[in-house]
């Protein structure tokens, strides 16, 4: 999550779709001059200094509740999140956990981890996007691509010109689709444990229809 109040933006990080990279292509990411920042766990009103914990996966409406104990008026700010096609997101989720994490959860196979969400056990890392994107009365004014901001910035450069994160690293395949670290089996099984993303994010993602 990144509220800057120098381009008035409050940004919903929905996990494993590049929120560490494009938070950081704020200046409210080093400069605590605004209004308000996030620091550790807290949001802070710089004006006031009144302060409200606040987790950094947090949904729309959860957030503006926050802004609103600490008192600053959201209503001038653009809400802004970004979504990764479907499919990738969840073998990501698995590569975080498995790599990233050094295998902590002992799962063997992606299939481990979609047991494990199935059974109950709700990670935000692997959360549906649609727990944020579907949340009651949010609204967005803007949802980016995620695949499109590692080709180019120029959309979100072209609202705030004031981005000024670097390019990001385009990781082996993260372009070029999923195929080779999934077999169809486990493709057909994310498609359907994960039927409401597929289904909202079709209009973003033609080839899932």
């Amino acid at each position: 999550m990144q509220i800057d109040s120098f381009a008035k933006i409050i940004y919903v990080h929905i996990p494993r779709t590049g929120g560490r990279w494009f938070s950081h292509g704020w200046r409210s990411h080093t400069d605590f001059r605004g209004e308000c920042h996030l620091l550790g766990s807290e949001l802070v009103n710089t004006q006031n200094k009144k302060t409200v914990a606040c987790g950094r996966h947090g949904r729309l409406l959860g957030i503006l509740e926050k802004l609103d104990v600490i008192g600053i008026d959201h209503i001038k700010y653009k809400k802004i999140t970004i979504v990764r096609e479907p499919i990738d997101r969840i073998l990501s989720s698995w590569m975080y956990f498995f790599k990233e994490k050094g295998g902590r959860s002992n799962w063997k196979t992606i299939d481990d981890m979609l047991d494990s969400h199935e059974a109950g056990n709700k990670s935000a890392i692997y959360l549906p996007q649609t727990f944020w994107l579907c949340e009651n009365n949010a609204k967005f004014d803007h949802i980016f691509k995620f695949e499109d901001l590692l080709l180019s910035q120029k959309n979100i450069r072209a609202m705030w010109p004031q981005f000024t994160c670097r390019d990001p690293l385009i990781r082996s395949g993260r372009l070029n689709g999923y195929q080779g670290s999934l077999t169809n089996k486990q493709i057909e099984r994310i498609k359907k444990v994960y039927k409401d993303d597929i289904e909202f994010l079709s209009s973003y993602y033609p080839h899932l229809k």
